[in-house]
């Protein structure tokens, strides 16, 4: 399906998708099972730094786009695709923990989703999401251009030919293996404490400025409030812990 219809539901590609898709060589891979494994890994670490930075602009990309999807990719950072799903996901979201300007548990925790329900929507959508992050890469990330010829231009070649029912296999191993706060690989709920503590104390020493002052009639300099680090979160995800080792019946 590179050059008309997608192949799932009669979806056509766009002409800058048929262009993209056209200048791609016509090649088959050879993969055996555990190249297979680990290729369905890597397609997951692809397409979580695009979802995460289409959560982060609401779908307006901006100059530090392409950065994003190379930051929060092992591979492409690192040249080392994930071995198993909750490799996949366990690094993926400890990345956006760290790398973007935008840090919250949650906000991870929803591009994980979003990665699956594009893999369950199918080929179609997958590949499109895969040519967004190459176009995003390719003018927006350091030697952007070889990151593509390396990894992004094969997974593409190469999911034209994987079954769909791989991917749906995929998303709900991803699912199973998504990360909760002790089992993330960082101590943040100890980290959210001590921003808890840090917030409180300044909310104490600013009640305390805010008196002393207003028998001078000052307005209280001393009233600025220290605020938590921004990559700590209060908010409960109402997930239950899920194990890390499920990998489903992928290849």
């Amino acid at each position: 399906g590179e050059g008309g219809e997608g192949g799932e539901g009669g979806a056509v590609w766009d002409e800058e998708e048929r262009e993209a898709l056209v200048s791609l060589p016509s090649v088959e891979l050879l993969i055996d099972r555990e190249g297979s494994l680990r290729a369905l890994c890597g397609l997951a670490d692809l397409l979580y730094g695009y979802c995460y930075d289409v959560r982060a602009t609401e779908g307006e990309p901006t100059c530090e786009s392409g950065w994003t999807v190379r930051m929060l990719s092992t591979q492409l950072s690192w040249l080392d695709p994930p071995a198993s799903p909750a490799e996949a996901a366990g690094a993926s979201v400890r990345r956006s923990l760290c790398y973007p300007l935008l840090r919250h548990w949650l906000l991870s925790l929803r591009a994980l989703d979003d990665v699956c329900c594009l893999l369950r929507l199918g080929k179609v959508a997958t590949i499109r999401a895969l040519l967004a992050a190459r176009k995003l890469l390719q003018g927006g990330a350091e030697y952007g251009y070889l990151l593509n010829r390396a990894w992004l231009d094969d997974t593409v070649i190469w999911l034209q030919r994987v079954p769909a029912r791989r991917l749906v296999r995929l998303a709900a191993a991803l699912e199973a293996a998504a990360p909760s706060k002790p089992t993330v690989g960082w101590p943040l709920e100890q980290y959210e404490a001590l921003a808890l503590e840090d917030e409180e104390g300044g909310e104490g020493e600013a009640s305390s400025s805010e008196s002393g002052d207003s028998d001078s009639g000052e307005s209280g300099e001393g009233g600025e409030r220290e605020a938590a680090p921004g990559g700590a979160n209060h908010a409960d995800t109402g997930r239950s812990e899920r194990g890390m080792e499920v990998e489903g019946t992928l290849v």
